[in-house]
Parts: C-alpha cells; sequence; structure tokens
C-alpha cells in the first residue's frame, strides 16, 4: 500500500473516530478538526498502525539453495480461498520443524540491512538456522503467511497478527499429517512472534491438533498494547492521549481490539514442551509480560532464555542463526 493510500485510510478513519466521538458536528469544521488530528499525530500514528495493519512484503533474497540444501516449494491450503507459499527442505530422518515467522519477515527472514527496510539488528537471515537443523538430520517446513514475504494479502484485507494466521499454523499441520513424505514424522515447531501468537491461538482454538507435536521453541511473544504504547512514548507522544485514537482506528481497519493480542489468556493452552526465548531489554514489551506467560505454560518441561545486552527485539530473530547450539540441544532431547 502506498503512502498516499495509507494517508486517506487514515483521514476516512479519522473522520470516524471525530464523528463517533462528537468533535466536530458541521463538515467542514470536522474536516478542519481531522486535518489538525492528522498534523498533530502525523507519521508516527501512521507507521504504527500500517505496521499492526499491512506490513510489507519483503524481499526474499535467499534460498536454502544458497547454502547447499535441496528443497521443494509447496502451497499450503488455508481455509476455501487462500494458498500461502512455502518451502520444505527434506533430510533423510522422521523429524519434522515447522516454522513460523515474524511480522514483517518471512520464511527467508527480513532484509533489515537495506534501506527499505532498514532495522538496528540488520539482516535477519533464517536459513544458517535451518542449515543447522538439516544438518543435525531435521527436515524442515516454513512458509510465508497471509500478507508476508510471497503469500498473497488476506481476502478480507488486514493481517491479523495471529488471530487470523492461526489457520496458517492449522494448515502446516495439515499438510505435515497428509503429505506422503511427511505424514510419518514427529513434529516439533519454532515459533517467532506473530508466530508465536498464531500458534497459541491455534492451541486454543483446536488443541487437537497438537496433539502428537512433541515440542515448541516460543521467540519473542508480543502483546501489541505494551508495544504500540512504547512506539508512541519513544515518539514523544502521550500513549494516554494517542492510545484511543489508535484502538478505534486500528479496530476499524481490522476488526480486532487491540487487547485480543494479549497473549497471557491463551498461554494455559500450551500443553507441550516449551522453550521461550526473550530479548531481555526489547524496548518494545516489558520482561513482566513474558514471566507471565512463562509461569502460565500448563506443562512442566519448560525452559526459559533470555537474550542480554541489547534493547533490539529483532536480536532474537536471528540469534539460532548464529547460535545454533540450545536449539539443537532442547529439539534432540525431545525428538531423537
Amino acid at each position: 500500500m502506498s503512502r498516499r493510500h495509507v494517508l486517506a485510510s487514515l483521514a476516512a478513519l479519522m473522520a470516524t473516530v471525530i464523528s463517533k466521538n462528537g468533535l466536530a458536528a458541521n463538515p467542514k469544521e470536522g474536516l478542519k478538526a481531522l486535518e489538525d488530528k492528522i498534523k498533530e499525530y502525523g507519521p508516527g500514528m501512521e507507521a504504527l498502525m500500517q505496521g499492526t495493519s499491512y506490513p510489507p512484503h519483503c524481499p526474499i533474497l535467499r534460498t536454502p539453495a544458497d547454502y547447499g540444501m535441496e528443497f521443494e516449494n509447496i502451497f499450503l491450503n488455508v481455509g476455501d480461498s487462500l494458498k500461502v507459499k512455502g518451502w520444505f527442505i527434506p533430510a533423510a530422518s522422521d523429524r519434522l520443524i515447522i516454522s513460523n515467522h515474524f511480522s514483517p519477515g518471512s520464511k527467508y527472514g527480513y532484509p533489515g540491512h537495506l534501506d527499505e527496510f532498514s532495522n538496528p539488528a540488520g539482516e535477519i537471515n533464517f536459513i544458517p538456522r535451518y542449515k543447522a537443523l538439516h544438518d543435525a538430520g531435521y527436515n524442515i517446513l516454513t512458509y510465508d503467511t497471509r500478507g508476508h514475504g510471497e503469500s498473497p494479502d488476506d481476502v478480507d484485507g488486514a493481517t491479523g497478527l495471529g488471530q487470523k494466521e492461526w489457520e496458517e499454523v492449522v494448515a502446516s499441520l495439515e499438510f505435515a499429517r497428509s503429505n506422503e513424505q511427511t505424514s510419518h514424522m514427529k513434529i516439533g515447531m519454532m515459533n517467532i512472534c506473530m508466530g508465536g501468537n498464531s500458534a497459541m491461538v491455534a492451541m486454543k482454538k483446536r488443541p487437537e491438533m497438537f496433539k502428537d507435536v512433541i515440542c515448541q521453541m516460543l521467540l519473542q511473544p508480543f502483546d501489541m498494547r505494551i508495544m504500540v504504547e512504547k512506539g508512541f512514548a519513544s515518539m514523544g507522544m502521550d500513549p494516554a492521549t494517542v492510545m484511543p485514537v489508535f484502538e478505534e482506528l486500528y479496530r476499524e481497519k481490522t476488526g480486532f481490539e487491540v487487547d485480543d493480542h494479549d497473549m497471557r489468556k491463551y498461554a494455559n493452552a500450551i500443553k507441550i514442551p516449551t522453550f521461550v526465548v526473550q530479548v531481555r531489554n526489547d524496548s518494545s514489551t516489558n520482561v513482566s509480560y513474558v514471566e507471565d506467560i512463562y509461569n502460565a505454560l500448563s506443562v512442566e518441561d519448560k525452559k526459559m532464555y533470555w537474550i542480554e545486552d541489547t534493547p533490539h527485539r529483532f536480536v532474537a530473530y536471528q540469534y539460532f542463526s548464529d547460535h545454533p547450539e540450545q536449539m539443537l540441544e532442547w529439539f534432540n532431547a525431545r525428538m531423537s
């Protein structure tokens, strides 16, 4: 979506907010108030709304072939009208890891080293992580969720950051169990940020789909309210003033409430061994939020690891590509 279209959408939604809150009954006064509001909230509101509703489709810069791995392009059928694109990386074993990515990333990672997608953590490249797993004897199944990478946008518009994408998690499990190559395999999962939220929602809605999933890694489950409030504060905007406007806009744009993305109410649906990983000083969340999720896990076999010495959330997304040892130890101990 272009900047012009984003601003047009924002203007229309701001008009709805102003109308509902009675800020101006006269249309001309309403238009002036709307223009003042847009000027007041400016690009910060636009950026946060865009990122939570219509994240960019990032280019796929690398493939498993670049690291010497054979792979197949696959498609997952999500419901009746959506197909998302993925990769299957075969290995000579009966062990399969399904990997669910973060937003606005993809099955490849995220081109954070490019100016257009610049991120303090730089490029996020998942493929060395796949390579480490593959070398240890794991098959890999990964895909782009709707509105990300090479997959189409959602048929109903905005992404759901887990509240729609849980259907892709279910579709990946259905694929794994029905595909001739993978139907006999043990399944583990790597669920990252939006992918983690998606998996947690899926566990709540479709618990039977996880009855024979052996374990998961859960990286950085997020809460939108905390993330957006911290985002506004970092831009010098008062969250108490701006959040009601953002919430109304978000509701109108996506059909969801901001608090739909509070994963603490989903954590007790996790019934499989879980390794939680989080950047301790992550500037977009609170330590207590992740601790609440960890403490609510209804399994005895669980582990928590804090990544230290950085405020950058994206560092965790790259971490196991650079340091695969704990990841391999976790999966090997449960899936060998």
